[in-house]
């Protein structure tokens, strides 16, 4: 099993090449969140949406939020797993709701959970923005990056996945 990871990880690292540094990715061991991030739904990674762009050789965050887990249940059991998302402000604040990503229902707190979004911060949104824009610098794109990222239980920011294509972008 090691050696399948160690082959995984260097294939990782050869297709990341031109950030020219090793990105902390996480490949096949589980991610153990952000106790903050537990708190508002520890059954689900969530995860923080953030999009860049490049205007006049400047990198700057565009938007922002987090995708939150949740379950849709009419029988008392996992029927379906579903999400909310909720905006980010350019500092990190939540902001007061969270919209269902299947009826785009309005929700002031997790409906699982009953976490209030209005008044909560994501811990180390500086981190998580630097790193963003840094990867952005990096990729050396003059256009749009959308990013999904995790933060580890250390407040370490985890590269999921990210995306160039316009029209899927927000």
């Amino acid at each position: 099993m090691d050696a399948e990871k160690y082959h995984s990880e260097l294939y990782f690292k050869e297709d990341v090449g031109e950030f020219g540094r090793d990105l902390p990715f996480q490949n096949d061991d589980m991610i153990e969140q952000h106790p903050f991030l537990n708190k508002i739904y520890p059954y689900a990674l969530n995860t923080i949406h953030l999009v860049t762009y490049c205007e006049n050789n400047t990198v700057s965050l565009l938007s922002g939020s987090l995708e939150i887990g949740t379950v849709e249940s009419a029988s008392g059991f996992a029927d379906e797993i579903g999400g909310i998302s909720c905006g980010v402000d350019h500092q990190g604040n939540l902001k007061s709701h969270a919209y269902d990503l299947n009826t785009l229902e309005k929700n002031d707190k997790h409906p699982q959970t009953r976490f209030v979004f209005a008044g909560s911060s994501i811990p180390h949104f500086d981190r998580l923005k630097s790193f963003a824009i840094n990867m952005h610098i990096h990729n050396n794109v003059d256009d749009v990056i959308s990013w999904k990222l995790a933060l580890n239980s250390k407040g370490q920011p985890i590269l999921i996945t990210s995306l160039m294509e316009k029209e899927n972008l927000l």
